[in-house]
């Protein structure tokens, strides 16, 4: 079942639109022939892990209040997928480090029919002293707009935190185009964004991936249950200030040093 995920892949990471943006689409980071090798398996874990959601967040395609899915607990097919070194080299040169930790993955699998996901930015759901985060969404079949496509107020990772309801009027509103398996999209944890309702009758199938620089130390996000239910499944035992480590957050890209 495996297939070569090794960072020996040539990706060219749009380093400045991204830095301009906040978000940018990579095409054909890996082969759909890949993914689709992996999908099935994916689809099975994330199915399993929906029957514990309330039909809202069935429908909405994850949970805003706790964490579903957890690198311990998943087939060794579908870690091998989101500790991707090739994911994790994109995700430092477009943070600009040397090494990138995964946070958390979630299956969006958003059902046809299903609302559209409310604007926010990833880092206030986030439990880490840093403004260096990306999130990795990829989807495992073809997607149209009308299945769900994200939406991303384009500069606004600039400004820090802002109130999703009422600053994106302040930036240009871009839509995602359609995107093929294998494909990604890319943006920093301050970018503003949201998605499309799933208006096809479909079901939307992506994978999203947090990643954060290492070295990175704990800051408690008060005021969200998300937060919390990642501090208590990802950091358990850890406090204000500890080094964000642990087995279910391991290392995915390490840029090597030039020997000369």
């Amino acid at each position: 079942m495996s297939v070569d995920l090794s960072s020996d892949t040539p990706v060219t990471s749009p380093v400045d639109q991204f830095g301009q943006t906040g978000h940018v689409v990579i095409r054909g980071v890996f082969s759909r022939d890949m993914v689709e090798r992996y999908r099935w398996a994916f689809r099975d874990y994330v199915m399993a892990g929906r029957e514990s959601m309330s039909p809202g967040e069935r429908a909405m395609g994850a949970s805003a209040t706790r964490t579903v899915f957890k690198l311990a607990e998943a087939p060794a097919v579908v870690a091998e997928l989101v500790t991707s070194p090739v994911l994790g080299q994109i995700a430092a040169e477009l943070m600009g480090i040397e090494a990138v930790r995964l946070l958390h993955f979630t299956g969006f699998f958003k059902s046809g029919g299903g609302p559209g996901t409310p604007w926010h930015q990833d880092l206030t759901f986030i439990p880490l002293d840093t403004s260096h985060a990306v999130s990795i969404w990829m989807p495992l079949t073809p997607v149209t707009r009308e299945m769900g496509a994200l939406v991303f107020a384009e500069g606004s990772h600039l400004q820090g935190p802002l109130n999703p309801n009422t600053d994106r009027t302040r930036f240009v509103i871009r839509e995602n185009p359609a995107m093929e398996a294998g494909d990604i999209s890319v943006h920093s944890g301050w970018t503003l964004h949201s998605s499309l309702e799933n208006s096809s009758p479909h079901l939307r199938e992506a994978v999203a991936m947090c990643y954060y620089p290492d070295g990175s130390r704990i800051q408690r996000r008060h005021g969200f249950p998300f937060p919390q239910s990642l501090m208590e499944s990802h950091f358990p035992g850890l406090a204000e200030g500890d080094l964000a480590v642990g087995p279910s957050t391991p290392v995915v890209y390490r840029r090597k040093e030039s020997r000369l």
